[in-house]
């Protein structure tokens, strides 16, 4: 196919989210109700479809930082479950 540019995903999402924002920044100057729908069903579809593409390595920074959260929250409650905290090192019980 000669002179038909291919894009990634990413870069199709991102073109689309480019044309979804400009259009509603014209809905907002002209205020046509239509092209209001418009950047909606648009808005919703980018969403639906591209979210995983778009945003892929924010999701996945975001989910390893709950699992570190999560971690960190069961290692406390499991310390707190136990009494090692309140426990010192080398003391002596009378």
């Amino acid at each position: 196919m000669k002179g038909v540019v291919m894009m990634s995903q990413k870069g199709k999402w991102t073109l689309l989210l480019f044309v979804d924002i400009l259009l509603f920044l014209l809905a907002i100057t002209t205020t046509l109700t239509p092209i209001y729908f418009l950047v909606i069903l648009l808005s919703f579809f980018i969403y639906k479809d591209g979210n995983a593409v778009l945003f892929k390595e924010y999701d996945e920074r975001k989910k390893q930082k709950y699992e570190e959260y999560k971690r960190v929250q069961e290692a406390a409650q499991a310390t707190i479950r136990t009494g090692k905290l309140l426990k010192r090192k080398g003391s002596c019980n009378k």
